[in-house]
């Protein structure tokens, strides 16, 4: 082991052994869980906004319903409405309400909700859903308990949008559960939504059900959970995957979630030899995912990936490989190599590509394996935080929903300077195509001209972990990478 990869494991153990030794104990049921959300920097929890980090996300979730929302398998389910129906032209989405009440006892109308729910669209605008959002025409009320969302465009996933946690809705400051907060107090506890009466608070005993939520950092929240004073740990990433080496977790406490989502480089600047495509795409050549990834020893399932687009997402037409995929390891070095050397020779040295990386243990793996690809093939590479200046940033998002388009609008001139006219011009046509084989063509089209453009590198999929015990109740891996609290404690979400 060399001085740089002892000094980062003397490190995590040492910052491990501080929290466990700073972590209290808990023995609960059931029905009283502690869960702690793994953050690498804001750990405040604030449900209120448009940009949420995950434990923000995970509690408005608990506290403000939307139309539908996601179980503990990640499937969408009513929440606020009852049922629905869509128009056969998938234009038009009717719900029907339940019949209820917001946090401070007004009853939940259908024109009240279709109010929100336009305020709320609009506040999107300026956040992660912001490309789906402006699918909406209008939102309105039909009756008392029925509103209708028209659409511009067929949405085939409009209903994943609408289970998203961004949906919940808050009538001034007040949701409608499913989950209310009872305190603030070490750590934000959510319990029961509704309180019986008065009468009936007489007649039976008190609902005992809570979930305690708190956002830490990641060695914090594996320490507390060694510790017993967390029952579930949530929105682990890959570079924090040493932590969990270090502190030994039980493999079969080590959840992962079986997720859909971009994990690669993306070029945010274009410089000298890496402002040539032909030039970017030896970057992708170069890279020995399965060697990368069997790195991180923690998860010998990490799977990895060659295009955009995964495969179980494919539509038809949009199944587009780079030329290479078929090539071995060694024949892509060697072609590397030569294309690399032509290069310097007529052009002169090539400057180390600098990466954008968290500052994390890691994430250093993750480069160290990436430089040495480059080195084989005559080229280098430099590390700098996220937050610096870089020609290429690591993406490491999960999809929201099952959508293909999402993934190839991660590459517009919106997110990236290195980017295309042409692929937005044809994302934009094919959002307002009504026809959905022209929709898929034209997305097809797009998947066609990001290949060959090489703004985005795929290394793999999203690394998504949570740590819980055997049989934990309401808890389960999933597609969505979500895991709601209230299932935790046995409350349905309607």
């Amino acid at each position: 082991m060399n001085s740089r990869a002892r000094f980062w494991l003397n490190g995590i153990a040492a910052v491990l052994t501080i929290a466990m030794l700073s972590a209290c104990g808990f023995s609960g049921d059931e029905d009283q869980v502690r869960a702690t959300v793994v953050a690498d920097g804001e750990t405040r929890i604030n449900p209120v906004g448009t940009r949420l980090n995950f434990a923000s996300s995970t509690m408005r979730a608990a506290i403000a319903k939307g139309l539908v929302g996601l179980d503990e398998e990640g499937r969408v389910v009513p929440a606020l409405a009852a049922r629905w129906i869509v128009t056969d032209d998938g234009l038009s989405y009717i719900f029907r309400l339940f019949d209820g009440k917001w946090d401070d006892g007004r009853q939940i109308t259908a024109e009240r909700v279709a109010r929100l729910l336009n305020e709320r669209l609009s506040e999107l605008r300026n956040s992660r859903l912001r490309d789906d959002v402006t699918a909406v025409d209008e939102v309105v009320s039909m009756t008392g308990r029925v509103i209708e969302i028209k659409l511009n465009a067929p949405h085939p996933n409009f209903l994943q949008l609408l289970a998203q946690p961004e949906m919940g809705l808050f009538r001034a400051g007040h949701g409608a559960g499913p989950m209310r907060v009872l305190d603030e107090e070490n750590g934000i506890k959510l319990g029961q939504f509704d309180l019986p009466s008065q009468d009936e608070q007489e007649a039976a005993p008190e609902d005992d059900r809570w979930v305690s939520l708190r956002s830490e950092p990641a060695a914090v929240a594996i320490a507390r959970y060694r510790a017993g004073s967390a029952q579930i740990v949530l929105n682990g990433k890959y570079h924090h995957l040493p932590l969990v080496d270090a502190a030994d977790i039980s493999s079969g406490d080590l959840r992962l979630d079986p997720v859909a989502g971009l994990f690669g480089l993306r070029f945010v600047r274009a410089n000298g030899f890496w402002a040539v495509p032909a030039n970017r795409e030896i970057l992708a050549m170069a890279i020995n995912r399965p060697a990368l990834l069997t790195s991180f020893p923690a998860v010998s399932a990490w799977q990895s990936r060659l295009k955009i687009v995964p495969e179980a997402l494919d539509v038809e037409g949009i199944n587009t490989y780079p030329d290479w995929a078929s090539m071995t390891m060694q024949d892509r070095i060697a072609f590397a190599r030569n294309h690399v050397s032509r290069w310097k020779a007529s052009e002169g040295p090539v400057i180390p590509l600098t990466i954008a990386l968290p500052e994390a243990a890691g994430a250093r793996i993750l480069f160290r394996r990436i430089r040495s690809d480059l080195r084989r093939v005559g080229l280098d590479a430099r590390m700098v935080r996220s937050n610096q200046a870089a020609d290429v940033q690591l993406i490491d998002e999960i999809a929201p929903y099952d959508s293909a388009p999402w993934f190839l609008k991660q590459f517009t001139c919106v997110k990236t300077p290195v980017c295309l006219n042409d692929a937005d011009a044809r994302i934009a046509e094919a959002d307002a195509a009504t026809n959905l084989q022209i929709k898929a063509r034209l997305y097809a089209e797009v998947e066609d001209l990001l290949v060959d453009h090489y703004n985005f590198i795929p290394i793999a999929v999203p690394i998504r972990w949570s740590i819980a015990r055997q049989g934990q109740r309401g808890f389960a891996v999933n597609p969505r990478g979500w895991h709601p609290l209230n299932p935790l404690v046995g409350i349905p979400i309607s």
